[in-house]
């Protein structure tokens, strides 16, 4: 069964923009590649600073002060969710990230 979905990533904003795009572009593709549809994806802030610390994952375990803020709606296959879960959370670059099922 399909249902819209909204999600807000923190992506880590000591990247360049071509960097950027390239996890935007892959995101993209991922959601695509699991015969999803993107709607809408746009960047919310460029940088915006935290309430307090974000540490990132991986080997260069960083405290970030700040994060740009990429909100996407898309549709996807209940069963494929999982999946896009699990390549967000080996992107080390994403912070943070939260999906929520949009009504209809």
């Amino acid at each position: 069964m399909e249902r819209k979905y909204e999600s807000m990533m923190i992506i880590n904003s000591e990247l360049s923009g071509e960097e950027l795009e390239g996890i935007f572009d892959k995101i993209k593709k991922r959601i695509e590649g699991l015969e999803g549809k993107v709607e809408n994806a746009q960047v919310w802030a460029r940088e915006r600073n935290f309430a307090y610390p974000i540490r990132s994952r991986g080997a260069g375990r960083k405290k970030h002060t700040k994060g740009c803020y990429w909100l996407i709606n898309f549709i996807l296959d209940t069963e494929k969710l999982s999946q896009l879960k699990e390549t967000l959370k080996l992107e080390e670059n994403i912070l943070r990230y939260s999906i929520i099922r949009k009504e209809k």
